[in-house]
């Protein structure tokens, strides 16, 4: 009514409305001054849960709410939703290696309160050497609201934020935003339909107290923290993938591989400390501890927010005399379950291939007799129980030192996947035909061919067991659990047990060779089928190089390319030229030369790179804060100035220091050449920095930049910077210096 009184106060409206020329009012007219309140009532209404939007240059932010009217009393979530631009991310509540979490200052009337963000779990922002903890695409940060009893139907509340954040790809930027959210308080909450769906998500995302029937618990050894998780009911918790984010910052190294691994008492992740431990551990140890569960209802989500007290190592109690302690009906279930695990076993991706090549040994041995199938398969069964009962020699062995390590533990080893990797790499070369062991054997006695046959078989054997060390089938799971926290005669029968099934389905056809009839006789399809087999274990290679670069990072990836881009070549001199219709000097270079390469790539990626990635430097410097005044100074006695403008919070920042601006060249240069280097840190917002930052055409770091090098303009460096990029510009810098000392030089002898 109020917007209607002051249009009508104005004369052109009234004589818009009310024309001179007409005697009477117009209909059409008039209906709209009639509804014009209506209608300013209901746009009212239908805008009163509606937010305001804000955009930085890669970040969208709204304030939502889940109900569109509340009432006296009323609890309920407003929403803090952020779209990223695509390779742009935000922080969660612990950066991790750099960043800042994102921060909302509120500003509410009388008698509504807002609670503290309601975190989703974040995802691993890995950036090698850096990781972070944050948010990519959409996340919807929720905060819990409470309307007081004496809040007034009819009237309503404002509520307003102000929000800042940081957002991140290769450089960084702080964004900020002011906005607000109106709601009409009602006698009744009133539900908003469109935003229900999305509140539900984000509800299901926020973590939550783990399950009574699971005790957490966590020990710091100095060099790591070991968290333990127990099921009180007595079954194996089978996680995979699991990640703990802690609240308290720089309790853990964010980069380091976080291990999952079987104990006595359950289920155990560690994880390494930080070298210099400045954090100490408290009661309770916090955080969001995110997993895959498997089971028997399949894969479930684990989002638990713990709170874990410090590990008591459980009572011992005595065994009570008369029957054995350790084979019992528990004993001989489990022994059961691992057998049935052995033989689902043969139906994972890694082992499949071996297998099915082995099967097609068998083909070709039924036609020579049933005697010759039979030695195949037994020697085939020889072979993985042996290679079984080496792990478990290794695994009893080193858990008596002390050492908790569980089925797959050799994968924990960079140099071992490396190996595998290689390895693997030349089998599938094989099959491919890219070269042939043994062609020049052809013509050897019989009896040698059946020795190097069944040795085959035996190796065949081995080979299934190695590469079967990743996978975990269902049922064995429980049953290797079971296993390591029991004496080492159960260890071992229970992992013989699995390796008698994983080798029964050979077994049996080795026993009854005519089964081997309803395949296809020998023939040209059996090279096919090898060939085919390459392809798997090709995927084999691709997870191994995945492991490796989760365990080494980007770089070691690269590493492990050009070795096997090297085998590869090596593989192919081999095979190209050591055929018998070449000549023998030709056969013996291209073995030599081949040999000499594949050992070569082998001791790259398996000694020489886990020598360079060991080596770290230690030593710091010292950087002077910026400051215009100083830069001045410096500028007018003719020196050189390297300005870094950072922020502990910009991954990108950090991962340039370590890599380039902390390089032992370039840190050495910059002293040798005496170039002075500032530090502009906008961790915090400050106008100065700002400022400079605007002169220089930049809005965000990094940013680096030479002041002094001969010319009124400053050189700017790339966001992502490279040793030898700074070195390119370090020996300008004293290429200048000793053109300017010659030519004082020069100056003085003339005078």
């Amino acid at each position: 009514m109020i917007v209607m009184i002051t249009f009508f106060k104005e004369k052109d409206h009234l004589k818009c409305l009310f024309p001179t020329h007409m005697h009477g009012i117009n209909p059409k007219r008039l209906l709209f001054v009639l509804f014009l309140p209506f209608s300013l009532f209901f746009v009212q209404l239908g805008m009163a849960a509606t937010s305001s939007s804000a955009r930085s240059r890669h970040v969208e932010v709204s304030l939502l709410s889940e109900l569109d009217a509340v009432s006296p009393g009323s609890h309920f979530y407003v929403a803090l939703r952020m779209k990223m631009d695509e390779g742009w991310h935000t922080y969660w509540l612990n950066p991790g290696d750099a960043g800042s979490a994102t921060k909302i200052d509120w500003t509410l009337p009388v008698g509504v309160h807002a609670g503290s963000i309601q975190w989703p779990s974040p995802s691993v922002i890995s950036l090698p050497p850096l990781t972070s903890f944050g948010y990519e695409g959409e996340c919807w940060l929720l905060i819990p609201m409470d309307i007081s009893q004496e809040q007034q139907v009819g009237s309503s509340v404002n509520i307003k934020a102000f929000v800042q954040w940081v957002e991140c790809a290769q450089s960084c930027l702080p964004g900020s935003a002011e906005l607000s959210l109106t709601l009409p308080v009602e006698s009744s909450p009133r539900v908003d339909e469109s935003l229900k769906e999305g509140f539900q998500k984000a509800k299901y995302e926020i973590p939550r107290s783990p399950p009574e029937s699971v005790s957490i618990s966590f020990m710091d050894t100095g060099k790591n923290l070991i968290i333990f998780f127990q099921n009180k009911s007595g079954k194996i918790l089978n996680f995979e993938s699991a990640h703990f984010f802690p609240f308290q910052n720089g309790i853990i190294q964010y980069s380091a591989p976080q291990q999952l691994r079987l104990r006595k008492e359950g289920v155990s992740l560690e994880i390494a400390r930080p070298s210099n431990n400045a954090s100490a551990l408290t009661e309770p140890l916090s955080g969001i501890f995110t997993a895959k569960l498997s089971g028997l209802k399949g894969i479930e989500k684990i989002n638990w927010d713990i709170r874990a007290r410090k590990y008591i190592p459980p009572k011992v109690e005595t065994q009570k005399t008369g029957a054995s302690p350790y084979f019992n009906k528990k004993f001989f279930y489990y022994l059961g379950l691992s057998f049935i695990g052995g033989l689902i076993l043969n139906l994972m991706p890694c082992v499949l291939p071996v297998i099915s090549l082995k099967v097609l040994n068998l083909v070709g041995a039924a036609k020579e007799g049933g005697g010759s199938a039979i030695a195949h398969g037994l020697s085939f069964v020889l072979g993985v129980l042996f290679s079984f009962w080496i792990v478990v020699g290794l695994l009893i062995l080193l858990r008596q030192k002390g050492l908790e390590l569980g089925w797959g533990f050799q994968l924990q080893s960079p140099p071992f996947v490396a190996f595998m990797a290689l390895f693997f790499f030349l089998i599938s070369l094989n099959l491919l035909g890219v070269y042939e062991i043994g062609v020049s054997l052809v013509s050897a006695q019989s009896l040698v061919e059946k020795a190097k046959g069944l040795l085959g078989s035996f190796l065949n054997g081995m080979l299934a067991t190695l590469v079967a060390s990743p996978c975990t089938a269902p049922f064995m799971g429980s049953a290797v659990g079971f296993a390591l926290s029991q004496p080492p005669l159960v260890i071992f029968l229970v992992f013989s047990s699995l390796a008698l099934g994983m080798a029964f389905p050979v077994f049996v056809l080795s026993i009854f060779p005519g089964l081997l009839r309803l395949l296809p006789k020998p023939g040209p399809w059996m090279v096919s089928f090898k060939q085919f087999l390459a392809f798997p274990i090709l995927g084999a290679v691709i997870w191994l190089i995945w492991v490796y670069g989760k365990l080494r990072g980007v770089d070691g990836v690269l590493d492990i390319l050009l070795a096997l881009l090297f085998v590869g070549l090596g593989s192919w001199i081999y095979g190209k030229f050591s055929g018998p219709f070449h000549p023998l000097g030709v056969r013996v270079l291209s073995m030599l030369l081949s040999l000499a390469i594949l050992l070569s790539s082998f001791y790259y990626v398996v000694v020489e790179t886990e020598r360079s990635f060991s080596t770290k430097v230690a030593k710091k410097e010292e950087w002077i804060p910026f400051s215009e005044s100083k830069l001045e100074e410096y500028l007018q006695q003719d020196v050189p100035v390297f300005v870094d403008f950072t922020a502990s919070w910009c991954l990108t920042c950090q991962v340039n220091k370590k890599i380039a601006l902390e390089n032992p060249e370039v840190k050495k240069k910059f002293e040798e050449l005496g170039v002075v280097r500032m530090e502009a840190d906008w961790t915090n917002r400050d106008p100065k920095i700002t400022e400079a930052l605007e002169r220089l055409g930049r809005s965000g770091v990094p940013t680096y930049v030479f002041y002094g090098l001969g010319s009124a303009s400053p050189l700017l460096l790339p966001e992502v910077i490279t040793p030898k990029m700074l070195l390119d510009v370090l020996n300008k810098i004293e290429k200048e210096k000793k053109q300017k000392e010659a030519q004082a030089k020069s100056g003085e002898f003339f005078q």
